[in-house]
């Protein structure tokens, strides 16, 4: 491992200096156990390690996981990150709450109100009940909500399942006219960037343009999933 630039690469990311010291010592754990430099790790050296942390020091293997995620981002290992990430997510999912709705950037609370009352309420219970033009137009008429309103929702839900884009960023990629996960995957992560840099200042958009890290993360993700939501 070449601590020094990996160290430089976590404070560009805007890590504090405890967080890079433990994201270091976190990745010279892992180099111990392996045994061989770390270049030389495989698929199966990672699930290897997440047995150790979990059935043996009886602990949640995320945190390692994430750092591990951090350093083939700085190593750009392309296939050991997805291969990370989704042990990662599927550990995550077991622990997380699905998506409040009402946590989406400036959506209308008063529409996200009626459906709760009907007991729709998240991400995953909003894509399965308006998926179809068919849904949505029941729900319009059953809760007086324009077929629009409860598409932006449908179509917010939509975008979270390529994973780390909530709230904010969510709302970002929809007014940037990203409203479905393959609209996304036809970019590269370098367009994706320059896109939102200028989309950010042109519109006054009051947030951060992700970093191309994650678009590329993002873009990956996006790429593996199929069209759900009907229009």
């Amino acid at each position: 491992m070449d601590e020094v630039e990996f160290r430089k690469y976590l404070k560009r990311k805007g890590k504090k200096p405890g967080v890079v010291d433990r994201n270091i010592l976190s990745v010279k754990k892992f180099i111990n156990f392996l045994g061989k430099e770390i270049t030389k790790a495989t698929e199966q050296d990672i699930d290897s390690y997440v047995e150790e942390i979990e059935k043996r020091q009886k602990k949640s293997a995320k945190g390692a996981l994430y750092v591990l995620m951090n350093y083939y981002k700085f190593s750009e290992d392309k296939n050991m990150l997805y291969y990370v990430a989704k042990i990662r997510e599927e550990r995550t999912k077991k622990s997380r709450r699905a998506f409040p709705l009402k946590e989406f950037y400036e959506v209308n609370q008063e529409h996200v109100k009626k459906l709760a009352n009907i007991g729709i309420k998240d991400v995953e219970q909003m894509l399965e009940a308006g998926k179809t033009i068919e849904q949505r137009k029941q729900l319009s008429q059953q809760l007086s909500i324009p077929e629009e309103g409860i598409l932006t929702l449908v179509e917010l839900s939509d975008i979270t399942r390529i994973g780390y884009v909530k709230s904010k960023l969510a709302a970002l990629y929809h007014r940037a006219g990203f409203d479905t996960p393959t609209k996304i995957a036809e970019y590269t992560s370098e367009e994706l960037y320059e896109f939102f840099t200028k989309f950010v200042k042109e519109n006054n958009w009051d947030g951060m343009v992700p970093n191309p890290s994650d678009l590329k993360y993002n873009i990956e993700n996006a790429k593996k999933l199929k069209e759900i939501v009907e229009k």
